[in-house]
């Protein structure tokens, strides 16, 4: 694995841990200030950091209590001078007060080259939904 698709990975690495400490100012620092954010559930997409910031607080009352865990199956990585795509698929949990469910979790991105580090320019993560 050369360098560049190796720091490509430990962004999505450092993006989970963001996610995972619920640490959204850490998150946005590894996005550009255009990210495009897209998850699957209702009202969860923004254009622009000063969006992403609401978007998560509008959905936070949903996560107090829930724990989310995900062990990435698949990650892929093509670096294209200086953007990279990025794929990446694997089992997830989730567990709330009502509920424990696990599914597949999907994630596209596109990252582009800042200097020495790579950004989030577009973040789509899903899980799919009933038939």
């Amino acid at each position: 694995m050369d360098a560049d698709t190796e720091a490509v990975r430990d962004a999505l690495t450092a993006l989970d841990e963001a996610f995972e400490r619920r640490d959204l100012q850490a998150a946005l620092e590894l996005c550009t200030e255009d990210v495009v954010f897209i998850g699957s559930g209702e009202g969860e997409e923004a254009v622009g950091r000063e969006r992403v910031g609401p978007m998560f607080a509008a959905l936070a009352p949903h996560l107090e209590g829930m724990q989310f865990s995900l062990a990435w199956e698949a990650v892929e990585v093509e670096v294209l001078g200086d953007v990279a795509v990025l794929y990446a698929w694997g089992p997830a949990t989730l567990v709330t007060s009502r509920r424990h469910t696990s599914f597949r979790y999907r994630l596209t991105g596109v990252l582009v080259r800042d200097g020495e580090r790579w950004l989030w320019r577009i973040h789509h993560g899903s899980e799919p939904g009933p038939w």
